[in-house]
């Protein structure tokens, strides 16, 4: 919050009741491990004026003793965010500042022209060990602090691989480098796969799936996908229907995968598929959790 005379003014704002933003376990987990043994002061964006490529929720920490951890821009407002940030612990008070358009900071312009809000507040350590258990598990958590709205934090999408060969590795070694976690497995665990999980068939040998199916369908798995074309998903679908499998159920099984239709190379298929899985992942209106089933 600024005064007229365009000084940074000290406030301490409420927590919200509902988690306001929602952001995912590798995009909070880092910082929130990094401040939680020490303590120290984390800074949020709680407002965006205009286009910014970070999201609402983003948050930066500068843990007492040690490096910062995090970003909130390129690089246009980190250096005064720690100078702000040594204030904030000092006096262990929260700080309101605002960068880019509207802004009385003259001299830090942000080149995409937009403004944003970024809250700073102070954190002693364990203030969020609760929160990181979660993480930890894979559970849903909400980051609650006072002085800032509160963060919905999702577990990763994790990507369970069944299949041999090419395709199965290649998608595997993407997912890995895009940073999800990945699972190879060579027979059905329903314990392994939660409802933030893909379970993923790369086989050319149709007929060692169903076991997997099977169990991919009676699991929350939000995603369940197995390569082949449009004639061996028909055959798939035909044989569940004929074990009692209902519509509700097989309209879960997606086939052919991958965005880019008939590829026949291991790479655009690995893309392909990724990205369907992650728009999948990041729906505004994916639907809850599925209930484990069996038939």
């Amino acid at each position: 919050m600024l005064d007229h005379s365009g000084r940074t003014e000290l406030y301490v704002a409420k927590a919200t009741d509902a988690p306001r933003f929602g952001l995912t376990a590798a995009e909070v987990g880092p910082a929130l491990e990094a401040l939680a043994p020490r303590g120290g002061v984390l800074a949020m964006i709680t407002g965006i004026d205009g286009a910014f490529y970070r999201p609402l929720g983003a948050v930066m920490v500068f843990p007492d003793g040690a490096a910062p951890v995090g970003q909130l821009s390129s690089g246009c407002i980190e250096g005064d965010l720690a100078i702000h940030a040594e204030a904030v612990r000092l006096e262990n008070r929260s700080r309101s500042l605002r960068y880019g358009r509207g802004s009385p900071f003259l001299d830090i312009r942000l080149p995409c022209g937009s403004g944003i809000d970024v809250t700073l507040v102070p954190v002693e350590a364990g203030a969020f060990d609760a929160t990181l258990r979660a993480i930890s598990a894979r559970r849903h958590a909400v980051l609650a602090l006072p002085g800032l709205p509160s963060v919905a934090i999702r577990p990763d999408p994790k990507m369970v691989v069944f299949g041999t060969g090419p395709e199965a590795e290649t998608f595997a070694g993407l997912a890995r480098a895009a940073g999800y976690p990945v699972e190879r497995l060579e027979q059905p665990e329903t314990a392994r796969i939660d409802a933030e999980t893909a379970v993923v068939l790369f086989f050319h040998d149709h007929e060692r799936e169903p076991d997997i199916l099977r169990m991919a369908l009676r699991s929350p798995a939000f995603w369940i996908g197995a390569q082949g074309s449009r004639t061996a998903q028909t055959r798939r679908l035909d044989l569940l229907r004929d074990e009692g499998w209902d519509a509700e159920a097989l309209s879960r099984l997606r086939g052919p995968i991958g965005v880019i239709k008939g590829t026949r190379d291991p790479r655009v298929l690995a893309v392909s598929v990724l990205a369907e899985i992650v728009e999948a992942a990041t729906a505004p209106d994916r639907a809850s959790p599925a209930q484990p089933r069996s038939v």
